[in-house]
């Protein structure tokens, strides 16, 4: 029998979805086996994204097992910019561990209502875009 996990928030609550959840501790399950593990990082990509023709972001997200659970570190939503030369850069950045909250726009944002609202809009399009199966997941292990 396979153990769920519950995925922690240290440092911001955001209003994480059970159905985010579910998604991602599907993937947190098959690294749990492993006691040496102490944090994963998932990567989302479209193969077809580039900065000529779009496409869905890529996503990186990074958790940090304690004790048996699972903690969000970070989640990065990265974009091409510039115009010339363009790069692969943070567009909106949620770290957990960091405390902060940042729009490539903004900057670091402060008021919990606008962070609940972008993590709430950012959540239901990435949900949208892996229902969609426009992602190609890879997961790497971090061990102790």
């Amino acid at each position: 029998m396979q153990t769920q996990y519950a995925l922690k928030q240290a440092g911001l609550t955001l209003p994480v979805t059970k159905l985010f959840q579910q998604h991602i501790t599907a993937l947190l399950t098959e690294q749990s086996q492993q006691t040496s593990v102490r944090a994963v990082v998932i990567n989302f990509r479209d193969p077809d994204y580039s900065a000529e023709s779009g496409g869905f972001h890529p996503v990186e997200m990074r958790f940090i097992r304690k004790d048996n659970e699972w903690y969000f570190d970070y989640v990065t939503d990265f974009s091409y910019m510039g115009r010339v030369y363009p790069e692969l850069e943070k567009e909106i950045d949620f770290c957990w561990s960091g405390h902060y909250v940042f729009h490539y726009l903004i900057g670091d944002i402060s008021i919990t209502t606008e962070m609940n609202e972008l993590w709430s809009l950012w959540e239901s399009n990435f949900i949208e875009y892996l229902a969609m199966g426009v992602y190609q997941v890879t997961v790497t292990e971090e061990s102790c």
